[in-house]
């Protein structure tokens, strides 16, 4: 109580001295005399607010008489709870959105900025590039970019929004950028976890689109996990059907395996795009040769879905669609996987035009698998295979 009221005192000291320094110089256009005045009305005023971490009367006397050089050793010595005079300061440069005198306060306070920053990714990758620490300047654009919200602390701003799209794919690029600067021993496998991110965010960009609520702006920027979004497509027809492959190409392992039963559900889909049974009868009733059959096909689902996961140019992120769900029934045991893992035939089996059309069902997924995804093969395909 002591010490505030002492405090209170040489803020009333300093508010009359103030108006003496402003009387002395009326008149008086010498700037060094002026600030010679200043410095000594402010002296006292100064040392006591250092004693009791009067932060806010610190900054302003240094704004006031814009003097860097005290400001940092301000912040050198004065080092309180929840980051001292330092964190103050931070905060006062984001507030004003001073960002350039941030990042060159952050070249002296590295480690007290990047503590500072810990919760504001979107400001952190910039000291750490100031830093030249590239590789983990990546990692926190990546994060950045994959936020499902700002998470912002009320403490530092409130003028943060969602990201856009554009916004996240900016982030994504920036931390390939960084990544292949860094040249960490692993930096390829960053490199391909960003690019396989990139390719999602430009699914999701493409799915929502068709969403009714998107023109809404349910989805215009926020993040949606990939289960969500293959559930999208298979809601959405034939349009979209293929587009649930897609994202299980560039989830990864972990998800495909994860999600067996989705990735299922999204074969059981693309067979319900076509009408298998009158393929089958006109197969039969118009006698197809090979090649009728090859190319009427190529525009099923089926062969697509095939091709776009299982063809030796297809494009899979991280391990492969044969690891979590093999072609045929008999690939399941060839490759000793566990009982419970299906195949794409055994899923097929159960679909309700398999009893009539099984037969031409397979030939499509095993076409898919056998065909180049860049052309077809010349080649007509064996009805029995």
């Amino acid at each position: 109580m002591l010490a505030l009221r002492f405090y209170l005192i040489l803020i009333w000291y300093y508010l009359i001295h103030a108006h003496i320094y402003q009387e002395s110089s009326e008149g008086n256009d010498n700037p060094d005399l002026k600030e010679s005045i200043f410095r000594e009305v402010t002296s006292p005023i100064l040392a006591t607010a250092k004693r009791h971490e009067g932060y806010q009367t610190l900054w302003q006397i240094c704004y006031d008489i814009s003097d860097t050089v005290l400001l940092r050793n301000l912040m050198h010595d004065s080092i309180g709870p929840h980051g001292g005079f330092s964190f103050y300061v931070f905060k006062q440069l984001i507030n004003s959105r001073h960002y350039a005198k941030l990042l060159r306060l952050g070249e002296e306070f590295q480690e007290e900025l990047a503590n500072f920053l810990k919760d504001r990714s979107d400001l952190l990758w910039l000291h750490e590039i100031c830093l030249n620490q590239f590789s983990t300047a990546s990692e926190t654009l990546h994060t950045c970019a994959l936020l499902s919200s700002p998470g912002e602390d009320a403490d530092l701003t409130s003028t943060r929004k969602s990201l856009s799209f554009v916004e996240r794919r900016c982030l994504l690029y920036l931390s390939k950028i960084a990544a292949t600067a860094g040249k960490d021993v692993d930096y390829e496998v960053k490199v391909a976890q960003i690019d396989a991110d990139i390719r999602i965010l430009n699914l999701q960009e493409e799915i929502v689109q068709h969403d009714p609520e998107y023109a809404q702006g349910k989805h215009a920027s926020k993040l949606l996990p990939p289960s969500e979004l293959i559930e999208m497509c298979m809601k959405r027809g034939r349009e979209l059907s293929l587009k649930a492959f897609e994202v299980f190409a560039w989830t990864g392992s972990s998800f495909r395996s994860s999600n067996k039963g989705l990735l299922e559900a999204c074969w059981t889909n693309a067979a319900d795009q076509d009408d298998w049974v009158e393929l089958s009868q006109a197969s039969v009733s118009e006698g197809w040769s090979d090649e009728v059959i090859q190319e009427s096909l190529q525009g099923t689902v089926l062969f697509n879905a095939s091709r776009l996961c299982y063809s030796s140019d297809a494009v899979v992120f991280d391990g492969t669609f044969e690891e979590v769900l093999p072609v045929r029934k008999e690939d399941v045991q060839a490759r000793g996987l566990e009982a419970k893992c299906f195949s794409v035939e055994e899923v097929l089996m159960q679909h309700d035009a398999f009893p009539d059309a099984g037969r031409l069902m397979m030939t499509a997924v095993v076409m898919g698998k056998e065909l180049s995804y860049a052309a077809p093969a010349d080649e007509p395909v064996d009805m029995d295979s």
